[in-house]
């Protein structure tokens, strides 16, 4: 995490996430509508863990599964089984137990020591090879990231010694004493070396000359390797260099196709998870084939101002939205007297006799049938 591409992959991941709407939306005549009044709608509203908001929550519950391939979270029931609260678990609280016995097989997990049965248990994993737990992305790809914690440490030493490398001081006399050699040496690094005494004029005694033998970090390709580790950890997280500040790659003309890219490849399959894992464990039994958890993607999947004027233009004219509900996209208050959809008058539907006004013709009445696919001797 002290990475910044690292840490920014993870907190952008997470916190897009974390800020999209969520609701258990129940199936209706009509279509489906959100259901205030069930328990789980009422735990997305004021917090999943009394002890932060859903925000906070979501955005910790991914973040950790994003850094250590797993996250665990205890749901808290009433005595009818209903979830009334979801306690965000930290790493080392709880342990999945896996035992495979061939044709039978059990899950359970501990929690501070105590056996909990796996609907008990919102998890979050990254892939794995046992389905069960997940592999952690950081180490996984710990060469390459460690690459990256190299070259930044490698930056920081040159800078800080004043962008100066290492040297030798060449003279063509012997030193007998090896103490005169460990003075010149401590004088030398007192007074040439760090950043305090970085540009000072060197002064050298006895015909000595100095000779930097360090690679420079031009040749030694320091920005291009920095460069080509942030793009490696975008790869192993999926996410747009554009979102994590390497805009290098980017311009005014695919900038929104990759952040709709983003939401599709790369948000959608975490909501995914979050959201069978949600129906499966918070969700009644009775209640899973007619209620579902529902991420909104619409303020993030909405283009520029000209084209979602003719998206919403378009809906309006085929009947699919009312005025009321263009404004609440819009952010405006309701108005009375709005809530009706409306057509266009002059489409009208297509029937048999719709076409210039003339009926359809008869069979043996002289005219050639249109049905009748073999052409005519004139032809």
């Amino acid at each position: 995490m002290r990475v910044s591409a690292v840490y920014a992959c993870i907190n952008r991941i997470a916190s897009t996430i974390a800020m999209l709407p969520i609701g258990v939306y129940k199936e209706t005549e009509y279509g489906r509508d959100l259901d205030k009044k069930d328990p789980l709608q009422q735990l997305f509203i004021y917090g999943l863990d009394e002890l932060m908001n859903r925000f906070n929550f979501m955005n910790m519950l991914v973040a950790t599964c994003l850094a250590r391939g797993n996250s665990y979270a205890f749901i808290e029931r009433d005595t009818y089984m209903k979830p009334i609260g979801v306690r965000f678990l930290e790493p080392g609280e709880c342990q999945p137990i896996y035992v495979n016995m061939g044709r039978t097989r059990y899950l359970y997990y501990t929690v501070f020591g105590e056996i909990v049965n796996k609907r008990d248990i919102i998890h979050l994993k990254c892939p794995g090879t046992n389905g069960i737990e997940g592999k952690s992305p950081i180490e996984l790809f710990a060469n390459g990231i460690g690459l990256s914690l190299a070259a930044e440490e490698f930056g920081g030493k040159f800078f800080g010694q004043g962008a100066g490398g290492m040297g030798v001081l060449e003279t063509g006399k012997t030193f007998k004493d090896s103490g005169a050699i460990d003075r010149l040496r401590k004088q030398f690094a007192e007074r040439q070396a760090g950043l305090s005494n970085a540009h000072k004029p060197l002064i050298l005694e006895d015909g000595m000359t100095y000779k930097p033998v360090t690679i420079p970090p031009n040749h030694a390709q320091f920005i291009e390797t920095r460069n080509f580790q942030v793009e490696d950890i975008a790869r192993m997280y999926g996410v747009p260099q554009h979102k994590i500040g390497k805009l290098d790659r980017s311009t005014n003309n695919n900038i929104e196709h990759q952040n709709k890219e983003f939401i599709t490849d790369t948000i959608l399959p975490w909501t995914e998870q979050v959201r069978q894992e949600f129906e499966s464990k918070l969700i009644a039994e009775d209640d899973k084939e007619v209620k579902e958890v529902v991420f909104d993607f619409d303020f993030l999947l909405r283009g520029d101002s000209t084209a979602e004027a003719t998206k919403i233009q378009a809906l309006f004219n085929t009947a699919s939205i009312t005025p009321n509900e263009i404004r609440r996209r819009s952010n405006m208050n309701r108005k009375p007297n709005l809530d009706d959809t409306f057509t266009q008058m002059n489409m009208q539907k297509v029937t048999a006799d719709s076409h210039m006004g003339e009926a359809k013709p008869k069979v043996g009445d002289g005219k050639p049938d249109p049905a009748d696919p073999k052409p005519s001797t004139d032809a």
